[in-house]
Formats: structure tokens, C-alpha cells, sequence
């Protein structure tokens, strides 16, 4: 598909963070029976221009065309989908619950495989199926076994531990949803993620639109 020269140092992260909203569109038109889709239809869905689109499919090394199905195919192999990843959750509370419930994560190679969590209460329970173990054991049960991504749903206090033990496990990935930046390295990936965050943003715009109708 001609992505293979691609240097992913040439990616900017508005773009990686534009190529999952561009696989969702493309699978919702798979599922509403589209047979060919245009630059100019994915923009408009996506909120920018054919032009965006056009340069963000030229940086990532190009796509044959753009039936659904082969743009499917080619951004499933850009975000890493075609293989399997396998997950923990760090946190049994309402945010670690709310994660594992998610079923669409194994559609997508995402498995969770085991929780940890502190609290003594909830050794030997299970969520959706998934053994809860206590923390304490982190450590070794990465050694033991394969872990792509950490999921950590922690007070900030603990996130700094659990990331250290993640990379002295051979962690590959970290999702953190502590209310604490924590940084990527050569070892490491990371991606911080603040709900309150896109809430705010949200504040903004509409009292942004507030403000310049008043203004009228």
C-alpha cells in the first residue's frame, strides 16, 4: 500500500489523532453499504477539507484507492489493528469498570486480559469475566505474561509506579486516565487522557459562540 518507507517522526499528532477518526467513518460507510467513498464525502464527515485529507493519505505513504474496503484495510495497518493487543486495567472502580465494559475493544485487537486493584475486597471477583488480582502482583504478572498496554484509571499518586513497573515489564503502551501527565520515552508510549479536558473545550465553544452573538 506503499506505507512502508513511512517515518512516523514525519507524523504530527493532530494527524495520528485524525487517522482513528477517519477508520470509524470508513467503517460506518462499510456498514451503511457504501461501494466508493471521496476525499471530499470523508472530509465533511471528518470536519476539514478533501485537501486534508488528500495530504494526510500522501504523508502516511498512500492508498491504492479509495473503495472502503481498501481504506479499511490500509488504515488498519497504519493504526496497528491487524494484530492483537493485549491490555491490563490498573483500577477496579467506576472508570476501570466503565473501560472493560466496552465491548468494541475486541473488534479492534484490543483485549483485556487482567484488573489490579488495592482494594483486598475485590480478590477473586471478576468483571465481565476478567479476574480481579490485587497490585501487589503487577509486577509479576508482567513478567509472566504478554501486556501491550497498561490502562491506568489510578489517583495521580500511583500513576508514577504503575508507569515504572509498566516499563521494567516491557510494556509497550500506556492509556492514562489519572489526573496526571505522564511522559512518553524511547521505551515507552504514552497517551494522557482528561475527560474534564474535552468538557472544557467544549465550555469554550459555547461561550465563545455566546460571546460573538452578543457582539452582533
Amino acid at each position: 500500500m506503499g506505507n512502508k518507507a513511512l517515518d512516523k517522526k514525519t507524523l504530527s499528532d493532530a494527524l495520528a489523532r485524525r487517522l482513528p477518526a477517519y477508520y470509524r467513518h470508513v467503517c460506518i460507510m462499510l456498514a451503511e453499504g457504501k461501494q466508493t467513498v471521496t476525499s471530499g464525502e470523508l472530509a465533511k464527515r471528518i470536519g476539514n477539507t478533501s485537501a486534508q485529507v488528500r495530504q494526510d493519505f500522501f504523508t502516511c505513504g498512500g492508498v491504492e484507492n479509495y473503495h472502503p474496503d481498501t481504506l479499511k484495510e490500509w488504515l488498519s495497518g497504519l493504526l496497528g489493528i491487524k494484530k492483537e493487543h493485549h491490555m491490563v486495567v490498573i483500577g477496579a472502580g467506576n472508570l476501570g469498570r466503565a473501560i472493560i465494559s466496552f465491548k468494541d475493544f475486541n473488534s479492534d485487537g484490543f483485549f483485556i486480559d487482567a484488573v489490579f486493584d488495592n482494594n483486598l475486597m475485590f480478590d477473586g471477583m471478576q468483571i465481565c469475566g476478567i479476574p480481579i488480582l490485587n497490585v501487589s502482583s503487577l509486577e509479576d504478572y508482567l513478567e509472566a505474561n504478554k501486556v501491550d498496554i497498561v490502562v491506568i484509571t489510578t489517583p495521580a499518586s500511583v500513576a508514577e509506579e504503575i508507569l515504572e513497573k509498566a516499563i521494567k515489564g516491557g510494556v509497550k503502551g500506556i492509556w492514562n486516565f489519572a489526573p496526571v501527565d505522564l511522559r512518553s520515552s524511547d521505551k515507552i508510549e504514552v497517551q494522557n487522557v482528561h475527560l474534564s479536558d474535552s468538557l472544557l473545550t467544549l465550555s469554550f465553544r459555547i461561550n465563545e459562540k455566546e460571546f460573538w452573538k452578543n457582539e452582533i
